[in-house]
């Protein structure tokens, strides 16, 4: 009988075809790639054998874990009846019943638009608020992302810019990238969140400019930092002021936080949304939702939506199925979530304390960030500053070397296979990685 490859034979053969791992938003820990052989419920298998405590969660669209039997019939029926409709011509009576879902649910909601991933969507968006105020430039803010696009990727603030606040590059830029267009950070402003008085004054300057505010209710992607109170709700009288549309970045937090997203768990409606990653409950899938007056300029031909698997059925039907099982039993998903998630939150925070070692733990319904610096709450990426790096590269390699896999940035993200015998796993783990620093 053949053996099966181990991790390091594979990356030898790896490097002569591929070009590192699928995404570079990613840095391996240790600088070890690992080749994942099997998933079940909220662990995976190298090819090793090594088992591991999944907190990665494919950053963020594993929201049942794997190998969910539930999620795997919608699947089978899909494929079952598997048909592809005429280039995204036709429509689809599941996609019409999981865009009637989106309304139902999602209050910025009055139609939908489906497409394969966080990035195009955002762009959608971009362009589709320029067409619909007449305006040229978009405001994003630091911390945030929002795709791999050079017009969103990457860039710093420049705090002392005297005329409109364009990005600019540095070397502390962690999302920097050769090949971008020089050009690019000229379509849109980059400012810090959070600030409120910031905000304020560049519109009160370039309001009637502004086509677009997009940021992340929740900045999950730096610290999984929840906005300062009172500071969404200004940023929805600003807009409305100012004739400039919001929208929220939910590829993340979309029906991960809550049913009804961030934007209803926070109670701050924009006028459009992009969502992702847990609407396909692990397929790729992404959607727009919002205002009949921006969405219709679509199905009036006047911008441009094109793409050819934006209706994909395979994709509608995992989103769908992924909803209603979060619709079951008056929100048990969430409930599920909360009281593991908390466990393991507490827990942390208890040894971190016992050792005398300060750390930030912090986040939202299914997900959460560790930082090793002395606060108790980050409000933005600012926030983040003076964290110890180093330590927390060690504690992350430390606890992958004794099967927990969070993601490098220090993000843990929870699916509802994560059981008792996990949380208490990870947390005799997390205490003897304390140990080690």
């Amino acid at each position: 009988m053949k053996a099966t490859p181990s991790n390091e034979e594979l990356w030898k053969q790896a490097v002569k075809v591929v070009p590192g791992p699928h995404s570079s938003g990613w840095t391996p820990i240790g600088g070890r790639v690992l080749f994942m052989v099997k998933g079940k419920g909220a662990h995976l298998w190298d090819a090793d054998g090594k088992e591991y405590i999944d907190f990665r969660c494919a950053a963020g669209p594993s929201i049942f874990g794997h190998s969910n039997k539930e999620y795997q019939q919608a699947l089978k029926e899909a494929l079952d009846n598997l048909y592809f409709p005429l280039c995204g011509a036709d429509l689809t009576p599941t996609g019409l019943e999981l865009a009637e879902k989106f309304v139902q649910h999602v209050p910025c909601a009055e139609k939908v638009r489906f497409g394969m991933t966080g990035t195009e969507v955002v762009q959608l968006v971009i362009r589709l608020a320029r067409a619909y105020t007449k305006r040229r430039y978009f405001i994003r803010f630091e911390g945030h992302y929002h795709g791999w696009m050079d017009n969103v990727l990457g860039g710093m603030v420049n705090d002392t810019a005297t005329g409109k606040p364009f990005a600019i590059e540095g070397s502390a830029d962690s999302r920097g990238t050769e090949g971008r267009d020089p050009a690019a950070f000229e379509q849109g402003f980059l400012l810090p969140w959070s600030d409120i008085e910031v905000l304020e004054k560049i519109l009160e300057k370039y309001g009637d400019e502004v086509a677009l505010i997009h940021m992340e209710p929740i900045n999950a992607n730096r610290g999984c930092c929840l906005p300062r109170p009172g500071y969404l709700e200004r940023v929805r009288e600003l807009c409305t002021k100012y004739k400039t549309v919001l929208s929220f970045d939910e590829v993340i937090t979309g029906f991960r936080v809550a049913l009804n997203s961030a934007q209803g768990k926070l109670g701050v409606k924009p006028d459009i949304a992009t969502f992702g990653k847990a609407i396909g409950g692990g397929l790729p899938f992404a959607a727009i939702a919002g205002q009949s007056t921006i969405m219709d300029l679509i199905f009036e031909k006047k911008v441009n939506g094109a793409g050819t698997f934006n209706g994909y059925n395979l994709g509608i039907s995992a989103s769908l199925a992924s909803i209603k099982i979060l619709e079951r039993d008056n929100g048990a998903f969430y409930k599920k979530i909360d009281a593991i998630q908390l466990k393991l939150m507490d827990g942390l925070k208890g040894i971190s304390k016992r050792h005398g070692i300060p750390m930030l733990i912090q986040g939202d319904t299914g997900f959460f960030y560790i930082d090793f610096i002395d606060r108790e709450v980050a409000y933005s990426a600012r926030d983040l500053i003076g964290a110890d790096k180093e330590k927390k590269t060690k504690f992350i390699e430390f606890m992958a070397e004794q099967g927990i896999l969070p993601l490098t940035d220090g993000r843990f993200y929870v699916c509802s296979a994560l059981t008792e015998a996990d949380v208490d796993k990870t947390l005799a783990c997390a205490d003897r990685a304390m140990n080690r620093l």
